[in-house]
């Protein structure tokens, strides 16, 4: 069972224990393990040893078409040999037969990373569940979307729509607004 639903579950079970007015005698099962998880336990955005992407078969610029990019900020334009940093999500992408782009604004400098791949539902499953431990649900673009901003700025908004995994990351995108205009075309381009 996912981990987002059980940590719901277990949630309900000290709220409903608490609302009766009884102190359980014994502990409350959680969801969480007792023991330290295992690696297969933790999800990972690092691809496996075994091939689970389908190639996505889209370029950047039907991606993200330069016209969106345009009215998005004219001052953007694509970074051709772009090559992501390891452990990052473009770079797991990659690594799953995706494609990773970039735009950088050429005034100030600032980047824009979009990424896609087309996985198979347990890891999928898998990025869901890291997504929701790691970020917050947010209705503002495709089936199942979340939002963070990191330590560092950049906020990086995760789309699950079907079989993809899109991820817009930028210090540009200081809410899930900011990104929606890229993150609706990446869903079009794929539809």
């Amino acid at each position: 069972m996912p981990r987002r639903v059980l940590s719901t579950l277990a949630a309900a079970s000290v709220a409903l224990a608490v609302l009766a007015g009884c102190t359980p005698t014994e502990p409350v099962p959680t969801a969480e393990p007792t023991t330290e998880p295992t690696p297969s336990d933790t999800p990972s955005t690092e691809p496996t040893d075994q091939p689970v992407g389908t190639p996505v078969g889209k370029s950047c610029d039907e991606l993200v078409t330069p016209d969106t990019l345009y009215v998005y900020n004219p001052n953007f334009g694509p970074v051709d040999d772009f090559t992501p940093t390891a452990g990052t999500p473009a770079a797991s992408a990659l690594a799953y037969a995706g494609v990773a782009c970039r735009w950088q604004n050429e005034t100030n400098g600032q980047v824009i990373d979009v990424s896609v791949a087309q996985l198979d539902d347990d890891t999928l499953e898998a990025l869901k569940n890291a997504a929701f431990s790691d970020s917050q649900m947010v209705p503002t673009y495709g089936e199942e979307a979340y939002f963070s901003v990191g330590d560092d700025g950049i906020g990086v908004a995760q789309v699950f729509q079907g079989s993809y995994w899109i991820v817009a990351a930028s210090p540009v995108f200081f809410e899930p607004g900011d990104a929606t205009e890229i993150v609706q075309s990446v869903i079009g381009a794929l539809s």
